[in-house]
C-alpha cells in the first residue's frame, strides 16, 4: 500500500465516508452540499463530529498556508521523529500525544 493513499486502507465504511468528507472538504470545499452532511450522519457521526473535522480540516489548511507563506522549512529530524511516533500510536489504537 502506497503511504498516501488512505483508500488501499483496511478501514470500516464509517471511517471512509469521515475521509472522503475531509479530503472533499480540502479538495473542492464549495462542493460541499447537504448530501455530504447527511452521508456523515448517516453513518453515525454527530453534528458535533461533523463540526469537530470541520475545524480541523480548515485548521491544517490554514497552518499550511501560513508556513507556505512564509517559506518555512521543517527541520528533517523533527519530521521524522514525528513520523515514527504517529506509525507507534496508530499501531497501537491509542490518541496521538506529540513528543
Amino acid at each position: 500500500m502506497q503511504k498516501d493513499d488512505w483508500t488501499l486502507a483496511i478501514l470500516d465504511e464509517k471511517d471512509r465516508v469521515l475521509l472522503r468528507f475531509a479530503r472533499k472538504l480540502n479538495d473542492i470545499p464549495r462542493e460541499i452540499s447537504a448530501a455530504d452532511i447527511d452521508e456523515l450522519r448517516l453513518a453515525g457521526f454527530t453534528d458535533q463530529n461533523i463540526f469537530d473535522v470541520v475545524v480541523i480540516v480548515a485548521y491544517f489548511n490554514f497552518m499550511n498556508r501560513v508556513a507556505d507563506g512564509l517559506g518555512v522549512v521543517p527541520e528533517p529530524e523533527k519530521l521524522q521523529s514525528q513520523e515514527l511516533h504517529m506509525r507507534e500510536v496508530l499501531a497501537a489504537h491509542r490518541p496521538a500525544t506529540l513528543p
